[in-house]
């Protein structure tokens, strides 16, 4: 077996796949608890990954960690500073500490994708836009997560107008940055502004469904945000496809109008991803498989 693992802001979701690289049953979610002390995020990943060896009874073949940047990816250590999130961490090596934690998992290898990249990875090769030219992969949830891909290749080093590893979330927008506003902070302070609460992605959306005029307002207004900010990358880029995941875009209805404009006008067509986690998972096993076979 194989463990894999999406690890969030807010949650970790994990799965197992069995020898064919086939997940197994459902998603199982823990608590991330990323604002946590390091002893905090370093017990919710034990918890997590004793889980699965307990209800498996064996040890895994590999274990596969999705997580957002900046990371080192080739030796699994976290590099979060000012994001709200893993900061207790910064500079520790996760296998290290998990191995000293779980003995039994002291050989099994593990392999780290930038999360966005792992979503890219699954998306490109088990997607609807599986095998198409040029594709640009955007997921908001707790920031704005990007990937750049050409002909299944990740795009890191600046090619085809791409940005530099693929990254924006760090880029200048309005009075901050865009990672402040396309995401759910960024959704919060419309919501609040708007409705005088700080309403959450999906209690907007279920305001929305009940045709509350104040929550589409705020949708509109972060809709207006999202294709604001995404625009010069597009229009640089000039992908085929712009495939979108994470929680928030599962309200692209709400919020898609301005952006679909934009895409429309340059025939690119979009691809709303509505479980990001599995095909993150996929991506991770593609992963373990290229470096298995290298």
């Amino acid at each position: 077996m194989k463990l894999l693992f999406d690890i969030g802001g807010t949650e970790i979701k994990a799965a197992v796949a069995d020898e064919n690289d086939r997940l197994k049953g459902e998603v199982t979610h823990f608590d991330a608890c990323s604002n946590g002390s390091s002893e905090v995020v370093f017990e919710s990943q034990e918890k997590a990954v004793r889980h699965f060896l307990e209800e498996e009874g064996e040890i895994p073949k590999a274990i596969g960690m999705a997580f957002p940047g900046p990371f080192d990816y080739d030796l699994g250590v976290s590099y979060m500073k000012g994001l709200g999130k893993y900061e207790h961490i910064y500079g520790m090596s996760v296998p290290d500490e998990l191995k000293k934690r779980i003995p039994e998992i002291k050989e099994v290898p593990f392999y780290f994708l930038h999360d966005i990249e792992a979503f890219a990875l699954g998306a490109y090769f088990k997607g609807e836009s599986r095998g198409q030219g040029k594709t640009m992969f955007v997921c908001i949830g707790t920031g704005t997560g990007t990937a750049f891909m050409k002909d299944g290749k990740v795009l890191k080093d600046c090619e085809d107008n791409a940005p530099k590893n693929g990254w924006i979330y760090d880029d200048p927008f309005k009075d901050g940055k865009i990672d402040e506003y396309i995401s759910a902070r960024g959704l919060k302070k419309i919501a609040k502004t708007v409705t005088g609460q700080e309403l959450t992605g999906l209690q907007l959306f279920e305001l929305c469904e009940a045709g509350n005029e104040a929550a589409l307002k705020t949708y509109r207004l972060f809709g207006e945000d999202v294709a604001q900010a995404l625009s010069r990358y597009i229009t640089d880029f000039r992908p085929d496809n712009l495939v979108l995941g994470g929680q928030i875009s599962k309200s692209f209805g709400y919020f898609g109008e301005d952006l679909k404009k934009l895409c429309d006008g340059m025939n690119i067509k979009i691809e709303l991803i509505r479980n990001t986690s599995v095909m993150s998972m996929m991506g991770l096993l593609e992963k373990i498989r290229r470096a298995e076979n290298a």
